[in-house]
């Protein structure tokens, strides 16, 4: 038995750094490029940072499409999820594309679902001017997710730790930045589950700071280069074979969307904007852009007490609010620590406004039933709660992504979203929006959800952005999503009874139960309930 452990400790060790790994750094951009013209025309005098808002999904793949076919000098990507789907075939395929015309691209993922896409990682890296470097890798059992745990069971504590960021930057010029992951799911392209999601476009003097970001995390001890964790026998010539095969004919999956339809806020895809000249219309203003230091990952901020998290940054932002605020997030566990906040703001005069995800619409049930710990209390401090419908947030969702539900047929040609009704109409509607506007002015936009693995153990990235007009903008996405596609919360008596009031072709309707859901469901919350606990803060 002792030999057997020794044997699984030693499969379980990450090797030492390489001494020749050397020191990335990031290409500013420049006006010898492309989009470099358009950032600066895009960007006002005496305005630090431009901005345009990409709520629909497929406009903001369209956006990371356009951005990777026009780079010139350098693409640089970092997510938590990078699937080896439709999704991550498309998007990487404009990513190779670019690498064959002399980009220099850099690809960081965070190693905790490469299982499945090792291999077209592995495929990608072969190519000229391509790296890919994994963040806190699991040394070994790689075949699997579950043989990766087995072999890595004394490893738990730093394994627990993920990057949950999300950035694309091309040429210095153009960033995209948000709650999107790569992976079917986040584009309105799974037959089971989507999500609605937000992105900003960024442009300006933000760009350069997500450079220094993403330069911090490439270059840091928690980052391997995936050819140090994962070999392959095969030559490069044999690899980019198996790469071209594996996405090939990934053109059809997300076809070019019609030049002169515009999404839901009046832009049109930017695909189509760069292909004529002039400045960019986008939104101007400040932005700030915070992030975890990967360090993060050793536990330095486990106790809550760290003020450079985005968590920390978030709620200072929060404790600065005059009037109201606005929280649209996938799951909220304030713990009694956070209690305590809205406690303190409520009292102080603030209007809180909570959008999250109900049960039926929930794809973690520990955070549902965690977050349900909190609902009567919020409620009696008077926050107000509305909870995502899951059908009605499916409905709205294939409404704005131009998907034909009238008949179980494709949608036309171009029509943004890429898939049929007939596949989605059994699909299950999520909200995974991290946003947040106060005042009516200041709002947040990144990767950071309100819970305890967000404030805690994994690392995030947001942007801070001063401006009206796009705070005005996720206050009507938020609004519409919430009397579109949510139920409202109440307090009825006698007691402390739940009740959730929905209204359908303007009938009012209340439920006693968590709507959408069967018994099963139900009572599995009532068993967890008394087991799950977090703080947020």
């Amino acid at each position: 038995m002792t030999a057997w452990i020794s044997l699984l400790v030693g499969c379980a060790s990450l090797p030492p750094p390489s001494q020749d790994r050397g020191v990335d750094t990031a290409i500013a951009a420049s006006s010898a490029t492309a989009l470099g013209r358009r950032a600066d025309q895009s960007v006002v005098p005496g305005q630090a940072s431009a901005f345009r808002p990409l709520p629909l999904s497929a406009y903001s793949m369209d956006a990371r499409l356009a951005l990777a076919r026009n780079a010139q000098s350098s693409l640089d990507l970092q997510y938590y999820l990078l699937q080896n789907d439709e999704t991550g075939r498309t998007l990487l395929r404009a990513v190779k594309d670019a690498a064959l015309r002399g980009v220099r691209v850099r690809v960081l993922v965070d190693d905790m679902y490469t299982a499945t896409s090792d291999t077209m990682l592995l495929a990608l890296a072969a190519y000229p001017h391509v790296q890919v470097r994994l963040f806190n890798p699991f040394p070994a059992g790689r075949s699997s997710t579950v043989a990766r745990w087995a072999l890595s069971l004394f490893d738990f504590s730093r394994l627990n730790h993920r990057m949950h960021n999300k950035m694309f930057i091309a040429d210095g010029a153009f960033a995209v930045a948000g709650g999107r992951n790569i992976a079917n799911e986040y584009f309105f392209h799974d037959k089971e589950g989507n999500f609605l999601d937000f992105d900003l476009l960024v442009a300006g003097a933000a760009v350069p700071k997500m450079q220094a970001i993403f330069d911090t995390y490439w270059n840091s001890p928690q980052v391997y280069p995936l050819h140090e964790i994962e070999r392959s026998p095969d030559s490069a010539q044999a690899l980019q074979a198996s790469f071209e095969s594996l996405v090939a004919g990934t053109e059809t999956s997300y076809p070019d969307l019609p030049p002169t339809v515009p999404d839901l806020m009046g832009y049109l895809p930017l695909s189509a904007d760069l292909a004529q000249p002039g400045p960019l219309k986008m939104l101007h203003g400040e932005v700030e852009v915070v992030a975890d230091d990967p360090a993060k990952a050793t536990g330095r901020a486990q106790r809550g007490d760290d003020p450079s998290t985005v968590t920390a940054h978030v709620i200072e932002a929060m404790r600065a609010a005059r009037s109201d605020i606005a929280l649209c997030t996938p799951y909220f566990i304030p713990g009694d620590r956070g209690l305590t906040l809205l406690s303190e703001l409520r009292q102080s005069g603030r209007r809180i406004s909570l959008l999250t995800n109900s049960l039926s619409s929930n794809d973690e049930p520990l955070a549902s039933a965690a977050y349900a710990r909190y609902r009567v209390p919020m409620l009696k401090l008077g926050v107000e709660i509305d909870e995502v419908d899951a059908t009605g947030l499916k409905q709205l969702a294939m409404r704005t992504t131009g998907i034909d539900d009238r008949a179980a047929r494709p949608a036309a040609p171009g029509t943004p979203g890429g898939m049929t009704a007939a596949l989605l109409r059994n699909a299950v509607g999520r909200s995974h929006a991290k946003l947040l506007v106060i005042d009516g002015r200041k709002s947040f936009v990144g990767s950071m959800n309100m819970d305890l693995r967000s404030s805690r153990l994994n690392t995030e990235l947001g942007l801070f952005v001063d401006s009206t007009a796009l705070a005005r903008n996720l206050s009507d996405l938020i609004d519409g999503a919430r009397n579109l596609g949510s139920y409202h919360l109440r307090l009825a008596e006698p007691g402390d009874r739940l009740q959730w009031v929905g209204t359908t072709n303007g009938v009012e309707r209340v439920h006693d139960e968590e709507p959408d859901v069967g018994l099963g469901t139900r009572l599995q919350l009532r068993l967890l309930f008394p087991f799950v606990s977090e703080d947020l803060l």
